[in-house]
């Protein structure tokens, strides 16, 4: 037994105390800390964490209040209360979105993240334990920000302990964070308990089975310790059968309260209804129904509720028995008296919901404030509660037209706070017969996003379908007509030909929508892939080149940016405009780290990766995939449920052992899940493997599913893979029909790298005397570009033809560029090609594959990314928020790249860090 506050006791949790005071202990060094104590109601976690209270120096604490649920933000304000005085020295942007958060000032909605990265800012200068209990009744953005903190901390000497019930449904808001499962006492200390509880005589066997049949919840054995007789617990009296034990244990609450007078009644349901509410709310609800905190007396005389007010329940259980167990007439009548008694228009959203739990049937009033309440939460950034609200005035609608107008807006607002499944919910449960005109557009733009996002298997395949549909629901209103059918292009894009919706019906509606805004935005957007598609390369490339430069414009909006990068980045990858795609890359970033849009940066990490990769920039694809993966650690997503993010075309430069075997897998999945594009980009990929590899056959097989030779269109760059692969597995017929094919795709496109890759197929298919020239065209054309891996290859295969010419000393030149290319950003197939050709050189021993991490001190991907931005001169404040982490954290990945590079100050950073 541990005893510790005043007399709390604690009896067989010595591993879990053990465990607090480790981190407890711990944060005194600076390390920071998180645990989620999981377990079943009544199971001890709150003693738990009073008593990690009691050994802390200093601690902020906060219980989620199942009523506060549908305010956004509100517990995270309750818990930072202390720390607010000093956000003056956080950064603009974030300082911005706390306040707005927490009511604190006007302003945009702010982004989840951005308050999340305040709020931890605030808690690392401050730092102390945090315990957050009853997280399954915060506030979704509330659980969300904390749980985002909880991943972050690192060495700012916080701990974060969180309380959470199991329940039937996992919300996933704290994955990620380490668990402790709280469950019931061992035998010997339920024993032990119930023997302190019980006053009189106790017989043995009668306490082991009442022990085993409560399954150690210390909740039950205290309230049966001291709600049985003493003739009961001696076994001259049966027991209540069954014993009031978990979801019994609830239900024999219900039946105390019911026991009690009805004015006792009466105050202990205005109690429980209004929970969160401060104490003149509570009273002047109770002066309404003529009740008082006397009438309090029997339940507090049984211990189940104490103060008046506020009230305090002895356990969650009781107020859910209390409210549960009520007759809905006598809710209703205590809402009403709660709505009535709030005066103060701040409260107006606690009104409204008052006002709407007391109502029995439809009405429009309600609604409409219900409305309003919903446009105030959305204001705040809190769209899961602006979903609710809106729900909620749907069902108090009185016409079936407001009804799923109402209806449609919450699964938009579900959509935007990341509750894709609850919005198809939303979505299902509109009568289709009430949907028209924008409504219907805005449910059908809503579904084809929450389909995506779900991972439904036909969510891609139907989604550029659903776009158009959205877009002719949307009639004269073009602005939102035209946002849908870019919408629909860029689902169509990341579909392919796995989309059930072919390109034409695509280009027609992109083509009819241009007209109407030949000169903005997305209409540039609109008529280029119009255009490109209809037309092909001549008649595309100068519209997707309008297209492009219309979204480089250094006007243009960071919100507007963040939209439409991904559809930029697609058609530079069509003009291989590298350069313009690495800039929106770079831009993008930008934009979405001053706007805190985590998932939008996560999305230009993804999109970075796939693009370094294509290039061969291998060690620069390498930093997107790590902040990616750090960012999704974030998010809570799991190494195993972050398989979806690897990257085909990064991995298969590496070539690891079985890599052939697992990529199969991998296009079945994408098949099943009719992503197209990521189907497309392995595909690809794995014949970059082959081609590494010498595998020419089965690369040419891969790449004839890719392309349409005779019509050069969204695959055209891999048509330099299928002239070498077609080559060399002595097909010269399709070799020549890709490189035609490529003329004319890269003469439209103009670019070094496009021309450059031309000129590198041209040498492959030229007659010996002409051969030359062409490779060393190519090799020049694509020294001035990004592609890494192009111009190695290019160095490759030119070496190759001179070694077949017998020019022994030009072709170890070339061979050596290309080996030291490929050993740069260990690209393993490509290296034990170009080692096998210098091995037919007689160079093969002095051409061995160094061992990466040989002779280098290799710092982590976090470390790597703190000492560039440290190299520069950035502060600790500054790098911290670039990288989304605490000052203190910087600081102490600092001090261990200084340990490991051997320097002691930014300056030198800058001699031994290689660009």
């Amino acid at each position: 037994m541990r005893l510790f506050g005043q007399g709390d006791r604690l009896f067989g949790r010595d591993i879990e105390c053990a465990t607090l005071d480790h981190l407890i202990t711990e944060a005194r060094s600076g390390r920071s800390a998180a645990l989620v104590l999981r377990g079943e109601a009544g199971v001890g976690k709150t003693a738990l964490l009073r008593y990690a209270r009691s050994t802390a120096p200093t601690s902020l604490a906060i219980s989620g209040v199942e009523d506060e649920a549908g305010f956004p933000f509100a517990g995270l304000h309750r818990l930072l209360v202390p720390l607010l005085p000093g956000r003056g020295p956080l950064p603009a942007g974030q300082r911005a979105a706390l306040e707005v958060a927490c009511g604190l000032a006007d302003g945009p909605p702010p982004d989840l993240y951005l308050v999340s990265l305040a709020a931890l800012s605030l808690l690392a200068a401050a730092p102390r334990l945090c315990v957050i209990d009853d997280v399954q009744w915060l506030d979704r953005e509330s659980a969300l920000a904390l749980a985002f903190v909880a991943r972050r901390l690192h060495a700012e000497g916080v701990v974060m302990l969180f309380g959470e019930r199991v329940t039937g449904d996992d919300s996933g808001l704290l994955a990620g964070v380490p668990v402790l499962a709280v469950g019931g006492l061992a035998p010997d200390a339920a024993l032990a308990l119930l023997s302190d509880i019980v006053t009189t005589d106790l017989d043995l066997a009668l306490a082991e089975r009442v022990a085993e049949e409560s399954g150690g919840n210390p909740l039950a054995l205290t309230d049966l310790g001291l709600e049985l007789t003493a003739d009961q617990w001696r076994g001259a009296t049966a027991l209540p059968e069954p014993v009031p034990i978990g979801s019994r244990l609830e239900a024999h609450y219900a039946a105390r309260a019911r026991t009690y007078p009805a004015a006792t009644r009466t105050w202990l349901l205005i109690a429980a209804a209004g929970a969160g509410a401060d104490a003149d709310h509570v009273l002047a609800a109770a002066r309404l129904l003529a009740v008082a905190p006397r009438d309090a007396a029997p339940a507090e005389a049984d211990r189940l509720v104490t103060g008046s007010p506020p009230v305090e329940f002895r356990h969650p259980l009781v107020r859910s028995a209390i409210y549960g167990d009520a007759p809905p007439a006598e809710r209703r009548t205590v809402h009403a008296a709660l709505a009535e008694a709030v005066i103060d228009d701040t409260e107006a959203d606690r009104r409204a919901w008052h006002q709407a739990a007391a109502a029995a049937e439809p009405d429009e009033e309600v609604a409409a404030a219900l409305e309003r309440s919903a446009a105030r939460a959305g204001a705040r950034g809190g769209y899961t509660a602006r979903a609710t609200f809106l729900n909620r005035a749907a069902e108090l609608s009185p016409r079936a037209g407001d009804r799923a107008a109402r209806r449609v807006e919450a699964a938009a607002a579900a959509m935007t706070a990341g509750a894709y499944a609850r919005a198809l919910v939303l979505l299902d449960s509109v009568d289709a017969d009430h949907l028209s005109g924008p409504v219907r557009g805005s449910a059908l733009l809503t579904r084809a996003l929450a389909a995506v996002n779900t991972g439904s298997p036909t969510g891609l395949r139907d989604a550029p379908a659903m776009c158009l549909e959205a877009a002719a629901a949307f009639g004269t209103d073009h602005d939102r007509a035209r946002r849908a059918v870019v919408q629909a292009i860029d689902h169509h894009i990341g579909a392919e030909h796995l989309s059930g919706t072919g390109d034409e019906p695509v280009a027609a509606e992109a083509a009819r929508l241009a007209e109407t805004d030949p000169d903005g935005l997305d209409g540039r957007l609109l008529s280029a892939y119009a255009t490109f598609i209809r037309d092909g390369y001549e008649a595309g490339a100068p519209a997707l080149r309008r297209a492009v430069a219309a979204i480089t414009d250094p006007g243009l909006p960071d919100e507007t940016l963040i939209r439409r990068f991904v559809v930029a980045i697609n058609y530079c990858n069509m003009l291989w405009d590298d350069d313009t795609k690495l800039l929106l890359l770079d831009r993008a970033e930008a934009a979405a780290r001053r706007a805190g849009a985590l998932h939008t940066l996560d999305l230009v990490h993804f999109v970075g990766t796939m693009t370094d990769a294509a290039l061969g920039r291998l060690n620069h694809a390498d930093r997107h995939d790590a902040a990616g993966q750090r960012l999704r650690r974030s998010f809570g997503i799991t190494v195993e449920q972050e398989q979806v993010w690897r990257h085909p075309e990064l991995v298969t430069w590496r070539a690891p052992d079985g890599i052939r075997e697992t990529l199969p897998h991998a296009l079945q999945v994408f098949e099943m899940l009719h992503l197209g594009g990521m189907h497309g980009t392995t595909r690809l990929a794995m014949a970059v493997l082959e081609i590494g590899s010498a595998g020419y056959p089965a690369a040419r097989e891969l790449l004839l599913g890719l392309v349409d030779l005779g019509r050069p269109r969204r695959y055209a760059w891999a048509l330099p893979d299928l002239v070498e692969a077609a080559l060399r597995a002595g097909d010269l017929h399709t070799a020549e029909r890709a490189r035609a094919d490529l003329e004319l795709a890269a003469t439209a496109a103009g670019t070094a790298r496009a021309l450059g890759l031309l000129d590198r197929s041209r040498a492959l298919l030229a007659e010996p005397g002409h051969a030359e020239t062409h490779y060393r065209d190519a090799i020049e054309r694509l020294a001035g570009t990004p592609a890494h891996g192009d111009l190695a290859r290019a160095h490759l295969i030119y070496g190759e033809w001179l070694r077949r010419r017998r020019r022994r000393r030009d072709a170890r030149a070339q061979l050596a560029s290309a080996l030291d290319m490929f050993q740069e950003v260990r690209a393993v197939a490509f290296t034990h090609r170009t080692m096998q050709e210098l091995a037919a050189l007689g160079l093969g021993e002095s051409a061995r594959v160094p061992d990466p991490g040989a002779g280098q001190t290799i710092l982590t991907p976090q470390e790597a990314a703190v000492a560039i931005l440290a190299r520069t001169g950035e502060t600790n404040a500054e790098i911290a928020a670039q990288l989304f982490l605490s000052a203190n954290t910087v600081d102490y990945h600092l001090r261990k790249v200084f340990r490991k590079l051997g320097v002691s100050s930014r300056r030198q950073l800058r001699d031994v860090l290689p660009d």
